[in-house]
């Protein structure tokens, strides 16, 4: 079986090369693996069979590098590493007619989840709780976002409406900010998910010497995450509290909550209404009430998909078989209770030799 996994030098593009050779369930022997990169020097690249350097996902360059590699490699399954990838190379594949089965439904489901003024409208739809988010209308822009300011209070959430990864997304603090957060372009607003009054003391530290990496008290997330099949079904609901550290994830730990679940289901269901299945994951936070809200969601393997995998969520054999059922790919099971462990996330160290780095650089390819 031949898996291409896209920016494979992404966090997401380790976890399942980490899952395919975990040492206690090994299935790497069982697929070739094909990785695309847009850089050279990443560790990543080096443990799949081949690697191709591509442009950029948004650039000409990258359609046609990735058209090339379809026709040549002609891959069975292809995962994307990267929130941006996910529609651009389903777009590629269904025009150019590939038989390459992708983990996705509609076009329109996922522009659901890279959207966020998409995300925002899906769950207004569907009835489903999500951030309070600001939508311009014919009135005067900056009188109804001070408006929406008033109404939900300080501090506000400013994020990209194309973004992933956090990048560019920033808190706005006061009236003042807020005029000046207006004038950028492609940005939405949200409500804080959390307790804003708890922020006081770290806005106060943040407006003297300004830290190398920030790191604002509290905060952590609920994860749901599951996979829809194609015919609408799911299976378990993996929910897991998330701690963050300047930005990373640094704890995951499985936890149940009831409400939290049926609320996971909702949106489950509304997504495969509008047409999307595979993998989906929603982020919530309780608000200033204590109400579950969700934040952003995804719909592509994430980050978490090893610590699920140790836990016994096995994303990738799931996947896998629903999308090849003569596969019988094997699926993992924990030989002991996991649900009560806390998992550290950390980096993992490995060599890198020069020459490989130089022969992908020059010749676009690297095989091992």
């Amino acid at each position: 079986m031949k898996i291409l996994i896209t920016s494979v030098g992404s966090l997401v593009g380790q976890n399942i090369l980490d899952v395919l050779e975990f040492s206690s369930f090994s299935r790497r022997s069982r697929v070739e693996v094909i990785g695309t990169n847009s850089v050279a020097a990443s560790p990543q690249n080096f443990r799949c069979e081949r690697v191709y350097l591509v442009g950029n996902t948004a650039t000409e360059q990258f359609e046609a590098d990735f058209t090339n590699i379809l026709t040549v490699e002609k891959p069975d399954v292809i995962l994307s590493g990267r929130d941006e990838d996910t529609f651009r190379v389903t777009q590629i594949v269904r025009d150019l007619g590939s038989d390459a089965r992708l983990p996705y439904g509609t076009m329109s489901s996922l522009e659901t989840a890279l959207n966020k003024i998409k995300t925002f409208e899906f769950c207004q739809k569907h009835n489903l709780p999500f951030a309070e988010t600001f939508l311009s209308d014919d009135s005067d822009y900056l009188t109804g976002l001070k408006c929406f300011a008033e109404k939900n209070s300080f501090p506000l959430i400013a994020k990209p409406i194309q973004g992933y990864a956090s990048k560019g997304v920033f808190f706005v603090r006061n009236m003042d900010e807020l005029a000046v957060a207006s004038r950028l372009q492609g940005y939405m607003f949200q409500e804080y998910l959390g307790d804003g009054e708890a922020l006081t003391e770290y806005f106060h530290s943040m407006e003297h010497l300004i830290p190398l990496f920030a790191h604002a008290p509290n905060i952590h997330h609920h994860s749901c995450h599951a996979i829809i099949h194609p015919d609408g079904t799911f299976d378990d609901i993996f929910i897991s509290r998330n701690e963050h550290d300047s930005g990373v994830t640094i704890g995951f730990k499985r936890v149940e909550d009831k409400e939290l679940e049926r609320i996971t289901a909702q949106f489950l269901r509304a997504i495969y209404t509008e047409g999307g299945y595979g993998p989906i994951t929603v982020q919530f936070r309780h608000d200033r009430y204590g109400h579950w809200k969700a934040q952003e969601m995804n719909m592509r393997t994430n980050g978490n998909t090893f610590p699920r995998f140790m836990m016994g969520q096995d994303d990738l054999g799931e996947i896998i078989n629903y999308l090849l059922p003569d596969a019988d790919f094997p699926i993992y099971v924990p030989d002991k209770e996991m649900s009560k462990v806390l998992i550290g996330k950390t980096l993992k160290s490995c060599v890198l030799y020069p020459e490989q780095v130089c022969a992908l650089s020059k010749s676009n390819k690297y095989s091992r």
